[in-house]
């Protein structure tokens, strides 16, 4: 009798060691589940990312067709409060991909693209958890514009010293075909310029001369035109007039493109002269060059 009591303590006692164990650990168990969990779910947007959205926010998320979402005024409210939006940010990300964009960006306002509905409430091929899994990615790019408390600074950003700008005679480094080629897919070049199926209707100039109206790529006509009557911008070379397409796109229009401008506005991105850098522009420029 006396050792079925002791036992019987013994293991009363014991439960509660455990119990008391369990309930000390749970809060660290559970970070550790959601810190898991959360990484998983960024692993899967970076994925998705990678497949839907790099042809026009850039592989990093920079930009190029479409807006740079890893940038510094979406994080801190700038552009949301632009906009008027009221709502948190992971909102009007998760409405933007949800539902698309019918209202272009300032910069972007004469594009004839629009953001497209992603989710498969409307009409889009993504699932609810795959739409979550892309806004836990871009708000984890937030996190390397925090300071030393951990906000975002609302402070105009300063600017990038090697940002090409927008004067056509600025001075380029030498230029690298191969990369430029790397480069005008990872910006969103080669989503207006080049078709990605035969037949395929372009936003912008072909580049390509099996796409072109007249059978000559880019290079060609970058060699060409400025010489002719039609041209109205202010290149004196191949190069200079490849550089003021990107940087100046409204200061010569090409022709024949119902989609190339609006109103004498160019529906060309005007976000590339902050947001190339010279070497990265002289790489393009020496890519395109190659095309003929």
């Amino acid at each position: 009798m006396v050792w079925r009591v002791i036992i019987g303590t013994f293991s009363v006692v014991l439960t509660m060691v455990v119990f008391g164990f369990v309930a000390v650990t749970e809060q660290d168990r559970m970070a550790s589940f959601e810190r898991a969990y959360n990484s998983r779910t960024i692993e899967a947007g970076a994925a998705l990312f990678q497949n839907n959205c790099v042809s026009c926010h850039g592989d990093q998320g920079q930009g190029g067709a479409g807006p740079a979402l890893n940038a510094v005024d979406l994080f801190n409210g700038v552009r949301l409060k632009e906009i008027g939006w009221q709502g948190t940010l992971e909102a009007y990300l998760r409405g933007a991909i949800n539902a698309g964009r019918p209202r272009a960006s300032a910069a972007f306002q004469n594009d004839p693209q629009r953001m497209p509905a992603w989710g498969q409430a409307n009409g889009g091929p993504l699932r609810s958890d795959q739409v979550e899994s892309l806004v836990a990615y871009i708000m984890n790019w937030s996190e390397a514009f925090k300071d030393a408390s951990g906000k975002i600074p609302t402070a105009t950003a300063t600017p990038n010293p090697n940002a090409v700008g927008s004067d056509i005679n600025v001075e380029l480094p030498a230029g690298d075909a191969a990369n430029g080629q790397l480069l005008a897919t990872a910006k969103g070049c080669t989503s207006c310029h080049v078709a990605a199926a035969p037949g395929a209707s372009l936003v912008g100039p072909a580049w390509m001369a099996d796409q072109s109206p007249d059978g000559k790529g880019v290079g060609t006509h970058a060699t060409e035109r400025p010489a002719t009557a039609e041209y109205t911008g202010k290149a004196a070379s191949p190069e200079q007039y490849l550089l003021e397409s990107i940087i100046q796109p409204s200061a010569f229009i090409v022709p024949g493109g119902t989609t190339y401008g609006v109103n004498g506005q160019s529906t060309m991105p005007a976000v590339y002269p902050q947001q190339l850098e010279k070497q990265e522009v002289a790489d393009i420029i020496a890519y395109l060059l190659t095309l003929h």
